[in-house]
């Protein structure tokens, strides 16, 4: 069984008054890769930026190795390290970006060896490229060398913001080749905030969705959110053809805040049935089918008058059942469904 890397309690954040961090529990495991889904404005940055201890939560326990984030040792503070969103490198050539980290942690043994084996894993050439300046770098390749300037430390933990916005199609899978190398030849644990679901699906051992800073504990995809009305002890979200999702008036949603379905407990059927247990019921067509081959699991994709609502069941089920584009289905599902928190 996997240690306990980072524990979060109740922690809370929040920028000019404005709540940014809402997490009442939150565990990472060693040597896991987990993913950090959610919209602009859910907390991600937020999150990994507290994870790296740049940035101290509001109230709550950060808790490192069992290192609380206020009394963290500076030597155990270094085995972080973290690749934002729109990394710069020193105003230096590739070589001297890759050896000022391993100079600040006095840790030169085998550095040009190192220097080399890091830019092959980010696939730059080192002949070519540890001699160019930074300014003679394009955008992916200033992503390329600033991920190998942490890789070089061998960090036990590596934190990574949307690290695939500046590469072209053929960098991605470099890169998921070198984090994969990491996690499995030095056991560092990954944490990643990406926007590219079907990248990090391919890679994360684990997903944990955020929703306006509060941690999901399934994929964020089914956000029901935008006007809802008020009507006696109900509120009512009407999805444009006449079909409408009825809850309590108590539960805590709004035009933003929104409701989130989980997609693993949504059942699927070809005809309407009665079930005590299933209180909601939705009607819609099929418009895309995917296979999530690390899981063996079928994502389906279904329009429900103006909207996308996501249903995933086992491979198995799928083939049982053999469900087909554009058929039309019915989704049924109770109040266990819901994240309300």
């Amino acid at each position: 069984m996997s240690e306990i890397l980072y524990k979060l309690n109740n922690i809370q954040t929040s920028y000019n008054t404005k709540p940014i961090l809402n997490i009442h529990a939150l565990q990472i495991n060693q040597s896991e890769i987990l993913g950090l889904i959610g919209s602009n404005g859910s907390g991600k940055s937020t999150l990994l930026r507290h994870l790296a201890f740049l940035e101290s939560p509001l109230s709550g326990e950060l808790l490192y190795k069992g290192f609380s984030h206020q009394l963290i040792p500076l030597h155990v503070k270094r085995e972080i390290t973290i690749l934002l969103p729109e990394p710069t490198l020193l105003k230096r050539s590739v070589k001297e970006n890759l050896l000022f980290g391993l100079k600040l942690h006095d840790d030169m043994e085998n550095a040009q060896k190192r220097m080399e084996e890091v830019l092959e894993l980010v696939g730059l050439l080192p002949k070519k490229f540890l001699q160019r300046q930074w300014h003679e770098l394009s955008s992916g390749e200033t992503q390329r060398v600033c991920l190998a300037a942490r890789l070089i430390l061998k960090p036990k933990t590596l934190l990574l913001d949307e690290p695939t916005n500046s590469l072209d199609y053929n960098g991605v899978p470099i890169f998921s080749d070198a984090i994969s190398y990491a996690n499995q030849q030095w056991k560092t644990t990954v944490i990643i905030a990406s926007h590219d679901l079907l990248w990090l699906s391919s890679l994360a051992t684990r997903q944990v969705g955020l929703h306006f800073g509060r941690v999901m504990d399934f994929s964020t995809s089914n956000f029901i959110f935008g006007k809802w009305e008020e009507k006696g002890k109900n509120k009512i979200f009407h999805f444009g053809d006449d079909q409408h999702l009825q809850i309590p008036k108590e539960w805590r949603v709004g035009e933003k805040r929104g409701i989130a379905i989980n997609p693993r407990k949504i059942s699927l059927t070809k005809e309407i049935f009665t079930c005590k247990e299933k209180l909601f019921f939705l009607e819609g067509f099929i418009k895309e089918i995917s296979h999530l081959q690390k899981d063996d699991e079928v994502s389906l994709k279904i329009n429900v008058g103006e909207y996308t609502i996501e249903a995933i069941m086992d491979y198995e089920e799928f083939k049982k059942n053999s469900f087909s584009l554009r058929e039309k289905v019915i989704l049924s599902f109770s109040q266990e469904a819901f994240n309300t928190n």
